[in-house]
């Protein structure tokens, strides 16, 4: 898909941002408890964005989207990513990734998946995160090792994690430690089913490029 095409379609940027706000606000977690019957906020008191450093790792096509957004709601933003330059006098460049970690409230994963960044987040990583960390992966799965997550998240229970993948997720969605986990503990983790992509805005845009793509084709 080229580059112009590709740049219409903020989705998956933009369902990071909602799944940031949900874990700031504890949305799912609260909504739960007003069905169940209940109208109490003590349990379900956030965190203010603004007064928080959003630490991005990939400052590709999604996480510059991702950054910009944060940004418009007046947080402190950071970014990881060896291959791209600083643009942004309100976005800073880290070049170390462990400062990264140990500076930000809020990290949002936005990498492909390779050799390099499969199971990158593991148990040497989570110890240098604080312990009221939200992760959140709209990017694979397979980048944390989710062992690892959540033994992390058991031991750190202010942490929490929102994401719209899982590990090996086509093939073991039955058996993912991470879910069964969310069942338990709604107030700590977010999952939603791969979602990120899926606006009719993105789909039309895709479907008309493909459209085009074919008719060009049957022309020659």
């Amino acid at each position: 898909m080229e580059k112009k095409t590709i740049n219409k379609i903020s989705s998956t940027s933009e369902h990071a941002l909602a799944l940031t706000l949900a874990s700031l606000r504890n949305v799912v977690s609260s909504n739960r408890s007003v069905l169940l019957g209940k109208w109490d906020y003590i349990n379900f008191i956030g965190r203010q964005i603004n007064f928080l450093t959003i630490g991005i790792i990939g400052y590709g096509r999604l996480g510059k989207k991702y950054a910009n957004y944060c940004k418009a709601l007046g947080s402190k933003i950071i970014f990881y990513d060896p291959l791209k330059k600083q643009d942004s006098k309100k976005i800073k460049k880290i070049s170390n990734f462990n400062k990264l970690l140990k500076l930000s409230n809020i990290i949002s994963i936005h990498v492909h998946l390779d050799d390099k960044t499969y199971h990158m987040f593991d148990k040497s990583i989570f110890k240098k995160l604080k312990k009221d960390v939200i992760i959140i992966n709209t990017a694979r799965g397979d980048v944390i090792n989710e062992d690892h997550l959540v033994d992390f998240l058991k031991k750190n229970k202010n942490a929490k994690f929102a994401a719209d993948v899982i590990e090996n997720e086509i093939f073991s969605k039955s058996k993912s430690k991470l879910i069964k986990y969310a069942k338990k503990n709604p107030k700590q983790v977010i999952v939603t089913p791969h979602i990120g992509g899926m606006t009719s805005e993105a789909q039309q845009i895709a479907y008309n490029h493909s459209a085009k793509k074919l008719g060009k084709f049957l022309k020659k």
